[in-house]
């Protein structure tokens, strides 16, 4: 989403600054705007969501979850595509992205948008990762799995 487009101006007019979000996202078939509290954005290879804040543009009604308390957060993948182009992180999250897409990672995203499915991917595969490195998983730290082949 562009900073400062008219309907974000609309949202943010109504609700003012919503605290901690530093994602925002425009929805193409419902009018509405999530505000999204990724907190450790930068930091975190795929950070959590902690709370969202939606606004529905025609209704105006406002509704807030706090994911806080929740047992498996929804995380954050190729984050690259949620910050512009002179972010200066952005390409440490691209390389990223394309680390794990070569080790088969996104072949099934609809399965991976929570912490325990993603670590549960991410076992299946053998590797973990180290900062924002995808890493093979020494078969001394692994029980009974196959190494997998690198594509």
């Amino acid at each position: 989403m562009c900073p400062g487009s008219s309907d974000q101006v609309h949202a943010r007019g109504y609700i003012g600054v919503v605290e901690g979000a530093n994602v925002v996202k425009l929805h193409r078939r419902v009018p509405q705007i999530s505000y999204l509290a990724y907190p450790h954005f930068d930091h975190d290879p795929h950070p959590a969501l902690m709370g969202s804040l939606v606004v529905h543009l025609q209704t105006l009604q406002v509704r807030y979850m706090d994911y806080r308390t929740t047992d498996s957060f929804s995380i954050l993948h190729r984050k690259e595509a949620f910050v512009p182009a002179d972010y200066p992180l952005r390409e440490k999250f691209a390389r990223l992205t394309r680390q794990e897409e070569r080790w088969g990672l996104y072949e099934h995203p609809a399965a991976i948008g929570t912490r325990q499915a993603w670590e549960r991917l991410l076992a299946e595969k053998g590797v973990r990762l180290t900062g924002r490195r995808v890493t093979r998983v020494t078969s001394s730290r692994r029980e009974g799995c196959a190494v997998p082949r690198k594509q």
